[in-house]
């Protein structure tokens, strides 16, 4: 695999975006040489097609396709409204490109079954799969949850809610689909080679509310039992 980083030099994004690569790389288990090309005028814009600083190709693909489309020596602000593109656009495709397998749990809220599963399956199977998870309308990432996980000494505190629509122009090798809900109203699915549906019940979304400790462990359990299965024998 071949990484490549464009940068203009006194780019203020250029070791951020340089630290971000290291770290989801090693985040992996990688360890991939990164080819740094300094764009230093107009003629070398024109000759890598360059959209701005910094860029990121892996295998000579845009991180970010749809935020390429000008060249000159500039700036870039990725669609996340910085100037580095989003960490998991980026584990996604340095995995997909490794040959890494990978997953992504979708739920209504992000908020806890997909929570759950994305961390056990990045825990306990990070040796096959690479596990990412979204939802349909994104909400906080429940306390109890973060809780209920760190028994069994997964942490979880940093994990952010995310939309499905951040990964539209990624690909997985399998979507999971926690809820009738998501496949009734997720109209637009990231590009996947497999799909399945593996309903658990929410006791938080379902009106039981809020520190319901033993529902979530149980929760907490049966995601565990049924998915690690579910992925190893895939």
């Amino acid at each position: 695999m071949n990484i490549e980083l464009l940068y203009i030099k006194d780019c203020l994004n250029f070791k951020k975006a340089r630290r971000l690569i290291h770290d989801t790389a090693k985040s992996l288990g990688l360890n991939i040489p990164l080819r740094k090309i300094e764009i230093k005028e107009e003629d070398d814009s024109k000759k890598y097609s360059f959209p701005g600083s910094p860029t990121i190709r892996i295998n000579g693909v845009d991180i970010e396709p749809e935020t390429a489309n000008t060249i000159g020596l500039t700036c870039r602000i990725y669609s996340n409204g910085t100037g580095l593109p989003d960490r998991e656009i980026l584990r996604c495709k340095i995995a997909r490109a490794s040959g890494i397998k990978t997953v992504l749990f979708i739920c209504t809220g992000n908020a806890v079954r997909s929570q759950i599963a994305e961390a056990m399956v990045n825990h306990f199977l990070k040796d096959r799969w690479v596990a990412f998870s979204a939802g349909i309308i994104p909400m906080e990432v429940n306390k109890d949850v973060i809780r209920v996980m760190k028994e069994i000494g997964i942490d979880i505190s940093r994990s952010k809610s995310k939309s499905v629509d951040l990964f539209t122009n990624c690909s997985f090798d399998r979507i999971i689909t926690l809820c009738s809900d998501a496949d009734r109203f997720c109209l637009n699915y990231p590009d996947y080679n497999e799909k399945d549906t593996i309903v658990f019940h929410d006791p938080i979304s379902s009106g039981f509310g809020f520190g319901q400790i033993p529902l979530l462990k149980r929760l907490r359990d049966d995601i565990k039992k049924t998915i690690l299965t579910h992925l190893k024998n895939s």
